[in-house]
């Protein structure tokens, strides 16, 4: 018995998710999973003691509706929007902070 096998260069049905890397001074939103609303975010690159480092504030709304906001001092000069929205979501930011009104915020820009 014999069986035919005919081989052709088929597409790969596999991807590789490709690394975004975040945009400096570029105000974006990623889901804050703690509490459970989007939260404002930019970076800004400067230095401290002659080493580069990355800014990253953190806005949100308030229960009063004032805007309040949190800002990380990280190392280094680029950041992935993986590495970003692993930090936020690891970051408490406030006991005052409005779900609700952050996310109407949010989504208002």
């Amino acid at each position: 018995m014999f069986e035919a096998h005919i081989y052709s260069e088929s597409p790969r049905t596999e991807t590789v998710a490709a690394i975004r890397w975040v945009k400096l001074n570029s105000p974006a939103c990623c889901w804050h999973s703690h509490y459970q609303c989007n939260i404002r975010y930019w970076i800004t690159q400067g230095k401290r003691q002659s080493r580069e480092h990355l800014f990253l504030y953190i806005e949100f709304r308030q229960r009063d509706n004032s805007h309040g906001y949190k800002m990380l001092e990280l190392p280094g000069n680029s950041l992935t929007t993986e590495a970003v929205q692993k930090i936020i979501c690891n970051t408490s930011l406030s006991l005052q902070l409005d779900p609700l009104k952050t996310e109407q915020w949010c989504r208002s820009l």
